[in-house]
């Protein structure tokens, strides 16, 4: 498969991605017994048929199941008019013992119930969570056509009813069922007191057993509910390689002291109370019963997540930055360099230097787990927080003479786009050290004289994980030339001593000049009217050149329209009062004295046209050529019989089941090429699958973000073909996928933030 690196989108619902190291099944069990002879008692096992590439199973897996996981069992799909005596097991804790298959009637597979009486011992560190007296046997009921089962376990951790404090303990709820299912209502709910608690917190989607099934184990797949995280650097500057990466725990411009600085690699938090550590995670179903599976088969039966953080302002349950260990898989040593002679991991840093390329970028972290950090979810979907990745390092001339460079407080900002952890989803984040930087090259003096080093910039890079597997691997590169903006006698706030505000009391103008990785500043050419100076004012008066970036290049307006909404809600509407057609001077230099330009060097903006209080945006538009803009279809997740969006916005598209079923399957391989279907801007694509011999479909929209070619079997349907502009205060309609319709294009932008002051 090939790979394509393409701007990173937006994830479209809370719901559990399965990641396959983090999917569990039962045992496989060498013990055979007759069918015949057991078909009466439900039990719980493992199914050959069902193992994907990368499960876990058998005793690897009861043993990060911490030998136990609790489940409840109803005969009959759930549903509103659910009787509430069709409840079979009451969250039960099943129990794995080695080697004890065949021991009785329940136990094909070295998992037990019977017997298993929680909150005594042996199992006094699990909770009774159920009204049952005891747990007794359990035999298929031929009468009913279906039953339900969902699942979850707390892993090596203690599961305690209600909250929990105490360090190796979850607290837990009942499971509910039925008609409490039924309503969207929380299933159960985990109290997580720590990170490490969030490791053993496993949950499983509702598994339906039919009846021809009954007499079998009951196969059940567990995920975790943590979010895992990890970063990388690599290096691609000319003449020099990068080593002695030092790592910021906080964002202050100009503190360069040392007690800030560590040699864990750290991403800091923007978020007024930092990342979480601890909360609660609510799973609910937002689907189920047979009546939805057809109308929701994206969300049927599927376990989602509600993330609470711990009280906010409690600093015990938040961190302001998180760490992911030591860098270790270094570049090869270069030639002026010591050699090996043995040396440790951490003594390496020394003689070592970082990747440079992608596929061999520096990690850090244990390589034993891939370079993971299992971190707590950030599931806010507004107001997220960007994370800041803000380094010291020192570059070492390749061409023999042993020169250095050391560069302080260099950074990159990852937009808080990307920043929404959803458990069970994995996250890259990989940072490029390249011919730019906007850190210094003195310790001791910030000064914009000491700011720099021509030419060096960070790149950001964000991958998210999940393909074929339930990875999907997405990159992002945020670049940006260096802007500088100036106005004389330049006065920040008393307050807040924000390089980037300007005073409306000074009366002199705002100049901007750009450096294009040049010697010499970029051409900036035209006024308003044209595409490559421009000037917004900004509906978010806290917005930062990433929240900006990130409307630019996802927005809910077409690319030609004049003022820009982007899609994370943020809107920018342009502003005349920025010129470039005649500036040669920047007025009112150093004493006074104007400095000279050549024509179309600078952009002047004319500050008695701006307003106090107002945040601004200096766009510099560096696109090589025509945009190439692609029509983007998010799914978005409504409940029948309520709003789609806001009333009066016309931005959402939808398509229904009826429609989906006249299309043809397309074919996999063409006559030419003989290779998969390519994949087209102009379709949106849908898997058509059957469990019951093609007499019923479901129908799951398939995103294709960042692949090049398709598997057999999708549905394709043009996005021209589907109803347009269905205004937000429609009420949702059965049998219907929404989409929400935004614009992303690869053109090129360089932002600068222009907050006004009176």
């Amino acid at each position: 498969m090939k790979t394509k690196y393409f701007i990173l989108t937006a994830i479209a619902a809370v719901g559990l991605a399965s990641c396959a190291d983090d999917v569990f099944v039962g045992d496989n069990s060498p013990t055979v017994v007759e069918e015949t002879n057991n078909d009466g008692a439900i039990k719980f096992g493992f199914d050959l048929s069902k193992v994907t590439r990368g499960d876990i199973y058998g005793p690897a897996a009861a043993e990060l199941l911490g030998s136990n996981f609790y489940v409840t069992g109803t005969k009959g799909t759930e549903a509103a008019t659910y009787p509430t005596d069709n409840l079979v097991f009451d969250s039960y804790l099943v129990h794995y013992e080695a080697n004890s298959a065949g021991t009785q009637e329940d136990n094909t597979a070295n998992w037990e119930y019977v017997g298993v009486t929680p909150g005594t011992a042996p199992y006094a560190d699990h909770a009774k969570l159920g009204t049952y007296s005891d747990q007794t046997i359990k035999y298929w009921d031929y009468s009913t056509a279906q039953y339900d089962f969902l699942a979850f376990s707390t892993g090596t951790f203690d599961a305690v009813s209600g909250n929990s404090t105490a360090a190796g303990n979850i607290g837990v709820t009942r499971m509910a069922y039925g008609a409490s299912l039924a309503s969207s209502g929380t299933a159960y709910t985990f109290d997580l007191p720590s990170v490490d608690a969030l490791k053993n917190a496993y949950i499983s989607d509702i598994t339906e057993v039919v009846k021809e099934n009954y007499g079998k184990d009951v196969t059940l797949r567990f995920k975790n509910l943590g979010s895992k995280v990890r970063i990388a650097l690599y290096e691609t500057v000319p003449g020099y390689a990068v080593k002695d990466v030092v790592f910021y725990t906080v964002d202050g411009e100009d503190d360069f002291t040392d007690t800030n600085k560590s040699t864990t690699a750290t991403l800091i938090s923007a978020d007024d109370d930092g990342l979480p550590i601890k909360g609660t995670i609510e799973v609910y179903f937002p689907h189920v019963g047979n009546t939805n599976a057809a109308a929701y088969p994206q969300d049927y039966n599927k376990a989602a997540a509600k993330v609470t953080a711990g009280e906010s302002g409690v600093a015990a349950n938040f961190t302001k930055y998180q760490e992911f260990g030591t860098l270790h898989n270094f570049a090869d040593p270069e030639d002026q360099e010591p050699a090996d002679n043995g040396l440790t991991d951490d003594d390496k840093v020394n003689y070592y230097y970082i990747g440079r390329s992608i596929p061999t970028a520096t990690y850090a972290g244990d390589v034993n787990k891939d370079y993971y950090q299992t971190v707590f979810p950030v599931s806010k979907t507004t107001a997220n927080a960007p994370l800041t990745l803000r380094v010291d390092y020192t570059l070492v001339s390749t061409d023999g003479t042993k020169e250095t460079i050391n560069v302080y407080g260099a950074k990159a900002v990852v937009p808080a786009t990307y920043t929404v952890w959803q458990p069970n989803y994995a996250y890259t984040y990989i940072f490029k050290i390249s011919d730019n930087t906007n850190g210094w090259t003195t310790s001791t003096d910030a000064s914009d004289d000491n700011k720099g080093l021509y030419p060096i910039t960070f790149d950001a890079v964000v991958a998210e994980a999940t393909d074929a597997t339930g990875k999907q691997t997405t990159v992002t590169t945020v670049a940006t030339p260096t802007i500088t903006t100036y106005q004389q006698n330049h006065k920040e706030s008393t307050t807040t001593k924000r390089p980037d505000e300007y005073s409306i009391a000074v009366d002199k103008d705002i100049y901007v000049q750009v450096m294009d990785n040049s010697a010499v500043p970029a051409t900036l050419v035209g006024t308003l009217s044209n595409t490559n100076s421009l000037l917004y004012d900004v509906s978010d008066l806290d917005a930062t050149e990433a929240k900006v970036m990130d409307a630019l290049q996802k927005r809910t307006t077409d690319i030609g329209v004049a003022d820009i909404k982007g899609r994370n809600g943020i809107t920018l509407t342009k502003d005349g009062n920025i010129t470039v057609t005649g500036v040669t001077s920047i007025i009112n230099g150093a004493d006074n004295n104007p400095i000279s330009i050549s024509q179309g060097q600078a952009s002047k903006i004319t500050i008695s046209g701006l307003t106090a209080g107002h945040t601004y945006a200096y766009v510099y538009d560096y696109t090589s050529g025509d945009k190439t803009t692609v029509k983007e279809y998010q799914p978005i997740n409504v409940a029948t019989n309520s709003a789609i969006g806001v009333s009066g916005e016309k931005h959402y598209a939808s398509i229904t089941t009826d429609v989906l079923k006249g299309i043809t399957t397309f074919t996999a391989y063409d006559d030419v090429n003989n290779k998969d279907e390519d994949v087209n801007d102009a379709y949106i694509y849908f898997s058509k699958t059957t469990t019951d011999g093609g007499l019923t479909y479901t129908y799951s929209y398939v995103s294709v973000a960042g692949k090049e070619t398709l598997p057999a079997g999708l549905l394709k349907v043009e996005k021209a073909s589907l109803t347009k502009n269905v205004d937000g205060g429609t009420e949702a309609v059965a049998g219907t996928f929404y989409f929400d319709v935004y614009t992303t294009n690869d053109g090129k932008y360089a932002v600068k933030v222009i907050k006004i002051v009176a």
